[in-house]
């Protein structure tokens, strides 16, 4: 305040002096003072009053000020570390995703080493595969030509067979060879005899298909041996051929019915067949192969 004082004191010297009265100051230093004193004050005192009177608001306004500026200070402070802790998240967060990207980089460039290994892999697989191919390829091809001469072998031996087999009096019925006997009546042994004498045996039938041609070439209204008997235990009908279990029976409605001991031969009569008296004359029916 003192220095404040000081200022308006200077001030007002300034603006009430004159060069007179400044002359008279000077001559009489002593009665200035004594007359200043009383002056100033008296001038400055509603100064002194004001800037007392205002002195608080003034600190309080300054205080206010220093505290709005601390305050502002901390703000901008509390912002400054939150943008510092933003950037430092940023920068962690790129150097994470740098992290990611160098593994995926790596993961891709793994994944395409393993995809070229695994194409070298196929490629030679399919080459190896190829070539096995191709040389089960030239083994079938040797093989065919080696079943073409076998079956041309084989044709030519069944052409020949055939030759043979039609001068026997054999005929080709279904995939067999058979003589069916229609100009002499023998009995059962008789006509086994003449069947062998042949090269064959007296028939059997293997299944329903071959019967079935074979009757279609039969007069109906005659009786025809076949080699099926059980004259080695009754009810057991075997192939005079084979000696085997005889595989298809055809029987009419009653058979087998054996009348008597003689009656172990079976033939065929009316697309049937019946047990028969091995001692009765009848046509017969042979066959070529021996099963």
């Amino acid at each position: 305040m003192l220095r404040l004082s000081v200022v308006v004191l200077n001030v007002l010297l300034v603006s009430h002096g004159s060069s007179a009265g400044t002359a008279r100051i000077e001559n009489h230093p002593k009665d200035m003072e004594a007359q200043c004193n009383g002056y100033c004050f008296s001038t400055l005192r509603p100064v002194m009053q004001y800037v007392a009177v205002h002195q608080d608001k003034w600190n309080t306004c300054t205080e206010i000020i220093a505290n709005e500026t601390l305050k502002d200070q901390n703000q901008l402070s509390f912002q400054l570390d939150a943008l510092n802790a933003d950037v430092s998240n940023i920068k962690a967060s790129q150097l994470s995703k740098d992290d990611k990207l160098d593994r995926i980089e790596r993961e891709q460039l793994a994944m395409q080493e393993s995809l070229k290994t695994i194409n070298r892999d196929f490629t030679g697989k399919l080459d190896r595969t190829n070539s096995q191919l191709e040389a089960i390829k030239s083994t079938m091809e040797s093989m065919k030509a080696q079943m073409d001469g076998y079956l041309s072998a084989i044709n030519k031996v069944q052409s020949t067979l055939d030759k043979k087999c039609l001068q026997l009096g054999f005929e080709k019925i279904g995939d067999r060879y058979f003589h069916i006997e229609e100009d002499v009546e023998l009995n059962w042994l008789d006509a086994q005899a003449s069947c062998r004498r042949m090269g064959g045996h007296l028939a059997s039938i293997k299944n329903k298909q071959e019967f079935d041609a074979i009757v279609e070439k039969l007069d109906s209204s005659n009786s025809y041996f076949l080699g099926i008997n059980d004259r080695a235990k009754i009810g057991d009908f075997v192939s005079a051929a084979s000696g085997k279990r005889c595989l298809y029976l055809k029987w009419s409605p009653g058979e087998p019915d054996h009348s008597n001991d003689q009656e172990r031969c079976v033939s065929i009569v009316r697309r049937h067949m019946y047990v028969s008296n091995c001692t009765y004359q009848k046509r017969f029916i042979c066959q070529l192969d021996a099963s």
